[in-house]
């Protein structure tokens, strides 16, 4: 099956103002971009730019982010597309009383989110766009274990990042055992908790090719170093959905300064506080 955006096509790859693709497996080239910015729910959400839409995607890159999260969904078909939802429910935000589970990725692309020129974009075009760009991808895969299609649909997955040349620029935020085979050598992936204890007891671990994802409130702050010289990257998440409504801007201007004052590695942050990591 072929849908656009599948091949490359023998473009030539050009950075945005000279920055290029992040190497997320060299530690000198993380500690030199750090705090590397990863916006949240596909790049730099705007009325015009859907989140997970190309649109999105080209804003993140606008705006100065290294990475964008991609949140990836099987349709009918099993070619991975971008939809937040979980459920694959298009009502909300497209209009369609339907889910991504009862259509195929072409007829996904048909579908435009509402009051927008934006479609649903499927993993291959979002990953061509991202590698073009020069931004790294964090990869919200939404699977559960014991669906029967995950292995293929995870291998798909691998084969597209192969393609796009994304192997050394991919965070994995699946701990199923399946996807993590699939994408060994392909992703980074979450640290495993045992290895977190392990590390609070200064056992020294061999962490490279993992990093640790969560809120502020979760973060073992004391560990941060011990995790960075053990390998592993730390990367926490900013996102409005965990403050209060009426002080969100203030808390999440406090939690990145107390970030960004331990050395986090990066942050995934929703767009509405990209202006704090410039000063704003």
């Amino acid at each position: 099956m072929t849908l656009p955006g599948d091949s490359r096509k023998g473009e030539i790859v050009v950075g945005r103002d000279g920055t290029e693709l992040i190497d997320l497996r060299d530690a000198e080239v993380v500690r030199a971009r750090r705090p590397l910015l990863i916006a949240h729910r596909g790049g730099a959400v705007g009325l015009d730019a859907p989140e997970n839409s190309l649109a999105a995607i080209r804003r993140a890159a606008e705006h100065g982010y290294d990475m964008v999260e991609l949140d990836v969904v099987c349709p009918k078909d099993g070619e991975p597309v971008l939809f937040h939802d979980r459920t694959g429910n298009l009502l909300t935000n497209c209009g369609i009383d339907a889910s991504v589970a009862d259509l195929t990725a072409p007829e996904l692309c048909t579908i435009r989110y509402r009051a927008s020129d934006q479609h649903v974009p499927t993993l291959a075009q979002a990953l061509a766009l991202c590698r073009r760009l020069e931004l790294g991808v964090m990869l919200d895969i939404k699977a559960e274990d014991e669906w029967p299609r995950i292995r293929p649909f995870a291998d798909r997955i691998g084969v597209l990042l192969d393609r796009h040349a994304l192997t050394r620029a991919t965070l994995s935020l699946s701990h199923l055992p399946l996807v993590q085979e699939a994408l060994d050598g392909r992703a980074l992936f979450p640290i495993r908790e045992d290895d977190l204890r392990r590390v609070g007891r200064d056992q020294a671990m061999r962490l490279h090719g993992r990093f640790w994802f969560g809120i502020p409130e979760a973060l073992p702050y004391a560990l941060v170093p011990k995790l960075q010289i053990n390998g592993a990257l730390v990367i926490p998440a900013i996102n409005t959905s965990r403050y209060p409504p009426h002080a969100h801007a203030a808390l999440a201007r406090e939690d990145i300064g107390r970030l960004l004052a331990i050395g986090v590695d990066g942050l995934q942050i929703d767009s509405v506080y990209r202006d704090f990591l410039s000063g704003g």
